[in-house]
């Protein structure tokens, strides 16, 4: 998922409104869904020829398909087991899940009002519907901003992408330094940090720094086409794992700052084996509680 959105792994396995059966050892199943997941569908598979309306089961299935990445998959599970148990709130908060991170956001806020219907003090599901909410807003607010540059819709965008960056686990008072640290730099300093912002990206795309280089990276990261997060990420981490080394030049860096937003243009070679090719690249970062973060990136040949 790109924003805050919790999902409940096995929550309905400790919950006491469950009723578990004896004759099946969930311990282990959950031991083997974390471990060797593909072990765990076999097993749970099986276990659902003799028990196909135990909701455990059922639920279980649909995370280890998740977990799988088999996520259409989970999905018809979940429906399933919702269409079956509609008064389960858990099944309702996973799909929701889902679905955002499908970029779904309406059906995602449907389901999780569903799940309220269903226990109305569910707070996990009161968090999530608030981040779906805040989603679509700022979706809005870009697309306005887009159309027409409004800096009313650009000031809402920025609001939004500060609460997108709150924690639950963040202390306050490190929100309150964060902000201070920002209001007190000059233009100066934040090009200078932008500046090893930007070499450290390079460098790690360099040295196959998978950590650092998708770090560097805003979760909320405009990528282009239809695909996730998770679905670039993965592309990314294969194209650069196989290539066996990787030099990339940048040159004629330039900073602009606009409305929130950090333009960082540049001129880049890259190398890899007999491929190379040079672009123009712009980088548009963000501050994120004090951290830089590229939300997009733009190229031209």
């Amino acid at each position: 998922m790109k924003f805050l959105l919790r999902i409940i792994v096995f929550v309905m396995l400790i919950n006491t409104q469950f009723t578990v059966s004896k004759e099946i050892n969930f311990e282990e199943i959950k031991s083997m869904t974390s471990s060797s997941p593909s072990r765990a569908l076999v097993e749970i598979d099986l276990l659902l020829e003799s028990n196909s309306n135990n909701h455990n089961l059922l639920f279980l299935r649909a995370v280890t398909l998740t977990k799988l990445e088999k996520k259409d998959l989970a999905i018809k599970t979940y429906i399933s087991l919702i269409e079956k148990f509609p008064k389960l709130p858990e099944p309702y908060n996973n799909l929701a899940v889902l679905y955002a991170e499908q970029n779904k956001l309406l059906e995602a806020k449907q389901i999780l009002e569903k799940a309220l219907k269903t226990n109305n003090s569910y707070s996990v599901a009161h968090i999530n519907l608030g981040d779906v909410y805040t989603r679509m807003a700022s979706d809005a607010y870009r697309k306005a901003f887009e159309l027409d540059e409004s800096p009313v819709a650009n000031n809402k965008l920025q609001l939004i992408n500060e609460l997108f960056s709150y924690s639950p686990n963040m202390q306050r008072n490190n929100l309150v330094n964060a902000g201070s640290k920002s209001e007190i730099k000059s233009k100066e300093q934040e090009i200078a940090e932008l500046n090893s912002f930007v070499e450290r990206w390079k460098t790690s795309w360099e040295n196959k720094d998978l950590d650092t280089y998708f770090s560097s990276y805003s979760r909320y990261f405009k990528i282009k086409g239809d695909i996730s997060y998770k679905g670039w990420k993965k592309t990314r981490t294969e194209k650069i794992i196989n290539k066996k080394e990787i030099n990339i030049q940048i040159a004629n860096i330039k900073y602009k700052f606009k409305e929130g937003f950090w333009f960082v243009n540049m001129s880049q070679t890259y190398n890899s084996g007999n491929y190379s090719d040079k672009e123009n690249k712009t980088l548009v970062i963000i501050n994120e509680s004090g951290d830089y973060k590229i939300i997009e990136e733009n190229t031209e040949n």
